[in-house]
């Protein structure tokens, strides 16, 4: 009997490892067309500055 049940619990291991083995593929995918989309927007516009800039120039 404790044969069974230790095949079982392995057994639903393997399925949940599985199931987040494939929904981390997809996150990595994911990610990484996010950052290709991002690489291929343009520059930022000239004026544009960083926020800490902005930051460093209001506390002054």
């Amino acid at each position: 009997m404790a044969d069974f049940v230790e095949c079982m619990r392995l057994r639903a291991k393997a399925a949940e490892d599985i199931y987040f083995a494939e929904y981390n593929r997809k996150l990595i995918e994911a990610l990484h067309e996010k950052q290709a989309r991002e690489a291929a927007e343009p520059a930022e516009h000239p004026d544009h500055q960083p926020f800490h800039d902005d930051v460093l120039k209001s506390d002054r």
